[in-house]
């Protein structure tokens, strides 16, 4: 009994002291901040709305369910945009609602999803703003997507009885460690939640440990892989007729890749040429606003190459060709032969390696995958990732496996197994809403 007093005494004491926190934070810091969004016009667009006016969204209503996705960047985006078609299904009569934290964040969503449902900024955590987006909004249910816990936020919402769930989630050991020094703020948030459907048994663990309750505690997979593209021939035919490639030509995609890791594979470029007379290089940057550093740096090693909008014809002058529009990526992949996924040779936490694997491809990737750990423990598994941890591992396995093409065939077929057995994630986190919303 008194171990129970005093846990929820410090419970008490640490969310009491946060909260006096962001009141003190907020009413020193707003006046100076809105002064500054005056008269630069940054966060003109935002501001209202992170204080909790929504004046173009409907207010909520009894009669009607409303869903409240949050989103707090693209990633997350991305998992509501997997999450919302099956949610339609098992909750027509839904009205939903997607709340992001960043700005580029919103803007993806409004380009993905604004047609089919009002996209808003999240509100401040801050008490009093809390209570009137809560008011204004009236959720019936709120979803966290992946693990953005927000203490104000959270318990308001509890305490006006929104059902809570957080779906998709992930739990790195250094969020872990971090959330663990403040137990008594963390632990009521996590007990709060109706359900939480985590992305692989590490998370579940994980989330175990600061203390969620195991029998609300389910593994249901990343709802993102659920928006990977199906193989189509069609579409292999129709990319490699447009860029002039046929079925005899060794094809690498370097996919994603992030500032620093095109010069290093400058060398593996040269020697893949080399020993590979008919090989098709191509190299799809993750941001667009990159692809003239690109140009500057093929053109200083000597790189003949030509820009994937330029080319319809079929017609092909050069080997190397360079992605210069959004959407293409994850259909490319299809004609690949050997596909490096970036941002994992530099530290920016890789990228969805399973758009790759699904068409039945070797898939490379450097260390930094945190942020598709999963995946990457999924695929090596089975035998069918291909991590590295510098551009030679790169060559030396592409050449090894040339000389293998049975072992190649074998990584092939494992690859596309593995990528399409973790389909229907998104189907079973909506069943799991709807259950939930069933027990009120």
């Amino acid at each position: 009994m008194r171990a129970f007093f005093n846990e929820g005494k410090a419970a008490s004491l640490q969310y009491g002291s946060y909260k006096l926190l962001t009141d003190i934070f907020f009413t020193i810091g707003f006046p100076p901040f809105f002064l500054y969004s005056w008269f630069t016009g940054n966060h003109q667009d935002s501001i209202r709305e992170r204080l909790g006016f929504y004046e173009g969204v409907p207010p909520g209503n009894t009669s009607r369910q409303r869903i409240w996705l949050h989103a707090a960047s693209v990633g997350e985006v991305r998992a509501a945009q997997a999450l919302l078609p099956e949610l339609r299904n098992v909750l027509p009569d839904a009205a939903f609602l997607l709340s992001t934290v960043t700005r580029h964040g919103q803007q993806v969503a409004k380009e993905q999803l604004g047609g089919s449902l009002s996209c808003i900024y999240a509100p401040l955590d801050v008490n009093r703003v809390v209570k009137r987006s809560l008011s204004k909004l009236k959720p019936t249910c709120y979803i966290c997507l992946e693990t953005e816990l927000w203490p104000n936020f959270l318990t308001a919402a509890y305490r006006s009885g929104v059902r809570l769930l957080l779906l998709n989630g992930r739990l790195s050991e250094r969020s872990l460690a971090r959330y663990k020094k403040i137990p008594g703020l963390i632990h009521p948030l996590i007990k709060s939640f109706a359900a939480i459907a985590v992305i692989s048994e590490s998370d579940r663990k994980r989330f175990l440990e600061l203390g969620a309750d195991p029998a609300k505690t389910i593994v249901s997979g990343n709802v993102k892989y659920d928006l990977q593209a199906h193989p189509s021939q069609d579409q292999t035919d129709t990319y490699r007729k447009r860029l002039g490639i046929n079925k005899d030509q060794q094809v690498f995609i370097f996919g994603s890749t992030h500032s620093g890791e095109e010069k290093l594979f400058i060398d593996s470029f040269f020697r893949l040429r080399e020993g590979i007379a008919e090989a098709i290089f191509i190299i799809a940057p993750r941001h667009l606003n990159r692809v003239g550093e690109i140009e500057k740096l093929l053109a200083s090693h000597n790189l003949a190459y030509e820009k994937f909008s330029q080319m319809s014809s079929g017609k092909r002058r050069h080997k190397m060709i360079l992605v210069d529009t959004m959407g293409e990526l994850a259909a490319l992949y299809a004609i690949g032969t050997f596909i490096y996924c970036g941002g994992s040779l530099v530290p920016k936490g890789g990228h969805n390696i399973m758009e790759a694997a699904i068409w039945g491809k070797p898939v490379y990737y450097g260390p930094h995958m945190k942020d598709f750990a999963d995946a990457a423990e999924i695929l090596e598994a089975q035998g069918a990732g291909l991590p590295i941890r510098r551009p030679e591992d790169f060559t030396r396995s592409v050449f090894a496996l040339l000389h293998s093409p049975g072992q190649y065939r074998e990584i092939c077929d494992k690859a596309r197994a593995v990528a399409l057995a973790q389909q229907g994630s998104a189907r079973r986190q909506a069943e799991l809403i709807r259950t939930i919303l069933q027990q009120q």
